[in-house]
């Protein structure tokens, strides 16, 4: 059974979906340059900081979902070293790391 990422319509969605975002990122980051045109450099408002993390999401979103689409959904492999430890039993009372090297 295929995975709803994997049709035809998804990709084509996605993809406009990250055109539309990328778009409106666009029109914020025009909006917050006109407003830092007439804005004095230290008198920048909430305004301003919303609009700018505004645009950096819709760009970056935008463009992840245009630019690799259904492909953020692909599975990857772990390397070894970042896949998590089986915790010790709970009858042991040292794991092998935690012994002493003396001991």
């Amino acid at each position: 059974m295929k995975k709803w990422h994997e049709t035809r319509a998804a990709n084509i969605g996605l993809r406009a979906l990250g055109i539309v975002l990328f778009g409106i990122g666009w029109l914020f980051a025009l909006r917050l340059h006109h407003m830092a045109l007439i804005t004095a450099p230290r008198d920048s408002g909430a305004l301003m900081i919303l609009l700018s993390a505004a645009t950096f999401l819709s760009a970056s979103v935008g463009s992840a979902l245009l630019f690799v689409g259904p492909g953020l959904w692909e599975t990857v492999e772990v390397s070894e070293r970042w896949r998590r430890q089986p915790a010790p039993a709970p009858d042991t009372p040292f794991s092998p790391t935690n012994e002493r090297p003396g001991a």
